[in-house]
């Protein structure tokens, strides 16, 4: 059994497609198709490695705003769960500016923020609640609209 939601990461590949081949995308297509990809995103690197994997590989590719769209989609996709230790993640990452870029320039140094994030990623995927759990109805009303 895989460790990633194979029905999301399915359909986000479907809107991935949707987006790079429609050049007449609806607004609101377009806006479910991104924040497909996005949970999707999530789901994979959080399963993947944490979210240190996230963040690193978020931040070391430098795609401006995502972080932060990550926010946006959790709310938007009613994942409280999920957002309250992505919230955890984030504020730790921006309590220490100068561990966070230790961080970012040599991941696999010891850091207080890397053990930290390790700490909260090992919180989350023991919970109680996964992110499959909690977007369960967004997937169901993505899986209609793509």
């Amino acid at each position: 059994m895989s460790v990633y939601n194979n029905r999301l990461q399915t359909l986000a590949q479907r809107a991935r497609q949707l987006m790079a081949d429609t050049e007449d995308l609806d607004e609101s297509t377009w806006d479910l198709a991104h924040l497909t990809v996005l949970a999707a995103r999530f789901d994979y690197e959080v399963n993947n490695g944490g979210f240190e994997q996230l963040i690193l590989n978020i931040s070391n590719q430098g795609e401006d705003g995502v972080l932060e769209q990550l926010d946006d989609m959790l709310r938007t996709v009613n994942a409280p769960v999920a957002l309250s230790f992505y919230i955890r993640a984030a504020t730790r990452c921006a309590e220490n500016l100068d561990d966070y870029r230790d961080f970012l320039t040599n991941p696999t140094a010891p850091t207080e923020l890397g053990r930290d994030l390790i700490v909260v990623s090992i919180e989350y995927l023991n919970g109680d609640i996964s992110f499959a759990d909690e977007i369960t109805e967004f997937l169901d009303y993505a899986q209609t609209q793509l």
